[in-house]
């Protein structure tokens, strides 16, 4: 056996042995390498399961790209000869809409997309309005046609009825266009509601970055916000898509429950749908549409008040009465196919801003469906087509004549000698404010500073201090903002009251600004047709009889005063006025 002192020996070389040996420190960095390697290979693994998943999203996110057309549809209306035509209107107004869409992504190298439409609308509303303008029937929702041919015509378009509440479309428009402005398969958003401004503001967020993918649709008849040129965003227009002039430029037709009771009997009896007035129906009566006592045909006027009902007189009227008359026009011969193809050629002139077949005649008489010449029920009257004024042209007027291009003791008048007064150039708002203080303080007179003479002389309660020529542009701009009481068949030759609207803010060019004018001075043509001599005497009877021209009442909404155009020459006036009677009942209309 071994003793104490080999055990102690053998004890301390075993523990030397230990000690020196690397054996176990290798087997653990081995242990800890392969717990490295399981973590990272998990790590792989999952790595390359994402980039699977990013791919097949990436693949996804291309396989079906498209556009969205976003349209605010009571700022935006269809052309008035797509209303017109109906159900079929509908299905041509959805082709034409996105058969324009396609011939502008051509451009952007974005053909392969598809169209997505939306529009959004209180139908009530947008019917009621149309139905003023004669492009509709009266019922609620008369727009309830010409929608559902809408949607049927093509997969991706609707035309949606937001509901009767304020602001309900610009709800639904933000909403989604929020929600599409960040999705990787709309490839870019056509957006139509710059009628709006309060949408400024909700495109800024995109216009770092992102503004490529918006662009703004322009319509003539719609007035197009200048802040929206601001953002840099691209702009379109669709000519023949959408309304050509504001929708407040259209004779507003107000039937009667008799006169619509008659007209749907009529109608009956022809085994015909009721009839419907269209707006831009307004031409020279034919022979078959006269009553026996309506008038002459060669010499009187249209009654307008026999052709809703209200006119009083009978055959004893001194007008000429239509009982029915027919709106057809040739482009309402035309086929869907027809308007679709002329509009999409018209897209590649950058020119052509006017719908195909607006300067066809009328015809005499619409052939009905079954065969029989049926004819549609229409307001008549002597007035022409209203002319396409756009609110959004400060320089609309710029057709009515120049001050120094008027002869000295005339005024110019139109093809129906109404009269049209000098144009006056807009004013810098800076002009006006510093005119409207001076007024605030002491008011100006109207003779002395727009005629050059006041008979008032020094005893004229109003002020004759000299007024710069930019301040009686400004000056001339107010004093023609009051109605003259002759309206058209004014011969005053120092009348300085409006004859013809030149507001560009006017509510009747669909502007928000009250106009005290009448309707007819926004609808009158405004090119010359001559030059006239002017009533010189009549002028200066009024000056010597009545002081109170001396006024800006243009400035005072309530103040009332003789008219200055008072006892002039009837004789000059070949300008067409009511029957006895009849004044009152225009004044209901305008």
């Amino acid at each position: 056996m071994l003793n104490d002192d080999e055990i102690e020996r053998a004890t301390s070389q075993l523990a030397e042995y230990r000690s020196s040996n690397p054996l176990p420190q290798i087997l653990d960095q081995y242990a800890t390498l392969l717990e490295d390697y399981r973590r990272l290979r998990s790590d792989y693994e999952e790595e390359r399961d994402a980039r699977e998943r990013y791919k097949q999203l990436a693949r996804d996110q291309e396989r079906n790209p498209f556009v969205l057309v976003l349209v605010d549809g009571d700022g935006y209306p269809f052309h008035e000869r797509l209303l017109d035509k109906g159900a079929d209107g509908g299905s041509t107004a959805a082709q034409l809409l996105n058969e324009a869409v396609k011939a502008d992504l051509r451009n952007k190298g974005l053909e392969q997309c598809k169209i997505m439409i939306r529009i959004y609308a209180n139908v009530a509303g947008l019917s009621k309005t149309l139905a003023r303008a004669g492009l509709v029937g009266a019922e609620k929702r008369s727009l309830g046609p010409f929608i559902a041919s809408f949607n049927r015509s093509y997969g991706l378009a609707d035309y949606l009825d937001a509901g009767e509440l304020k602001e309900n479309a610009d709800f639904k428009l933000r909403a989604l266009m929020q929600l599409y402005a960040d999705n990787a398969q709309c490839k870019h958003m056509y957006l139509a509601f710059c009628h709006d401004v309060g949408y400024v503001a909700d495109l800024t967020p995109y216009v770092r970055g992102y503004s490529n993918k918006f662009t703004l649709i322009k319509a003539p008849g719609t007035r197009f916000h200048t802040q929206f040129t601001k953002l840099g965003m691209d702009i379109v227009e669709f000519p023949g898509v959408f309304r050509q002039t504001p929708l407040e430029t259209a004779v507003p037709v107000r039937p009667t429950h008799n006169a619509s009771a008659s007209a749907a009997a009529a109608a009956k009896a022809d085994n015909a749908p009721p009839p419907w007035t269209p707006s831009t129906a307004n031409r020279a009566p034919t022979g078959s549409s006269l009553s026996p006592g309506g008038g002459d045909a060669r010499q009187g006027n249209v009654c307008r008040f026999h052709a809703v009902g209200k006119c009083k007189y009978g055959k004893a009227c001194k007008n000429i009465h239509v009982d029915r008359a027919t709106s057809s026009t040739k482009w309402r011969g035309s086929s869907p196919d027809d308007l679709v193809s002329d509009t999409i050629n018209s897209l590649q002139d950058p020119e052509v801003r006017i719908f195909p077949g607006s300067n066809s005649q009328p015809s005499a008489t619409t052939p009905a469906k079954d065969g029989t010449n049926h004819q549609r029920q229409q307001q008549e009257s002597h007035e022409r087509e209203i002319p396409e004024l756009t609110r959004a042209d400060s320089g609309f007027a710029s057709s009515l004549p120049q001050k120094q291009d008027i002869p000295e003791g005339c005024i110019a008048v139109n093809t129906k000698n109404w009269r049209l007064d000098p144009y006056i150039p807009p004013s810098d708002p800076t002009i006006s404010n510093r005119l409207n203080a001076r007024i605030s303080r002491h008011r100006v007179c109207n003779n002395f500073h727009l005629n050059g003479t006041c008979d008032a002389g020094d005893s004229c309660e109003y002020d004759h201090n000299p007024l710069d020529a930019e301040s009686r542009n400004a000056l001339e701009f107010i004093a023609r903002s009051k109605p003259c009481s002759k309206r058209g068949g004014c011969r005053n030759a120092k009348c300085t009251n409006g004859h013809i609207c030149q507001n560009s803010r006017c509510k009747h060019y669909g502007g928000k600004a009250h106009c005290k004018l009448p309707f007819l001075s926004h609808t009158e043509d405004l090119t010359v047709d001559r030059f006239i001599p002017a009533d010189m005497k009549s002028f200066h009877n009024n000056n010597n009889n009545n002081n109170n021209n001396c006024t800006s009442q243009a400035w005072a909404a309530d103040t009332s005063s003789t008219s200055s155009n008072a006892g002039e020459d009837e004789a000059y006036y070949p300008v067409s006025t009511p029957t006895l009677g009849e004044e009152e009942e225009r004044e209901k209309y305008y």
